[in-house]
């Protein structure tokens, strides 16, 4: 399937006979159900012609400070919503810092700060604007 669909998500080989979506008149074909959620929760961010990404391969990891601890329901709600995004090989949460650890060529930094984004927006209480100041103000990256 090298030559066939690509996924617009993450760029992966796509099955046209699996998961797929017509979005404005346009068939779409995702390699998985996670793509395919992403893309119908935000489909214009993915019309936009923008270069493939380029392999890159190895592992990433973000050290994130929160500045506040996250109660046990919390930990719980980000780790879970993070281990269920494509590419997270490993979560984290200690007092008011979290370690993610990702795959390079399965998901990026944006697609990452969406998640926490979003996860943030679940637990409310400011945890979105924490949440994102952590990200983009890391403490700590590495990467193979």
């Amino acid at each position: 399937m090298a030559n066939g669909p690509h996924c617009p998500v993450c760029s992966m080989a796509a099955d046209p006979d699996a998961s797929t979506l017509e979005y404005r008149h346009m068939h779409f074909a995702f390699c998985s159900e996670p793509c395919r959620e992403h893309f119908r929760r935000n489909p214009e961010s993915y019309l936009e012609l923008r270069p493939p990404p380029r392999p890159s391969g190895g592992v990433k990891q973000r050290r994130l400070r929160l500045g506040q601890r996250l109660t046990g329901d919390e930990s719980e709600t980000l780790r879970d919503l993070l281990e269920g995004m494509m590419g997270i090989t490993s979560v984290e949460i200690r007092g008011d810092r979290v370690a993610i650890t990702y795959q390079r060529d399965q998901t990026s930094d944006d697609r990452l700060e969406e998640e926490l984004v979003e996860a943030g927006d679940r637990l409310g209480q400011g945890w979105a604007d924490r949440l994102r100041r952590a990200f983009r103000h890391f403490e700590e990256e590495s990467g193979g």
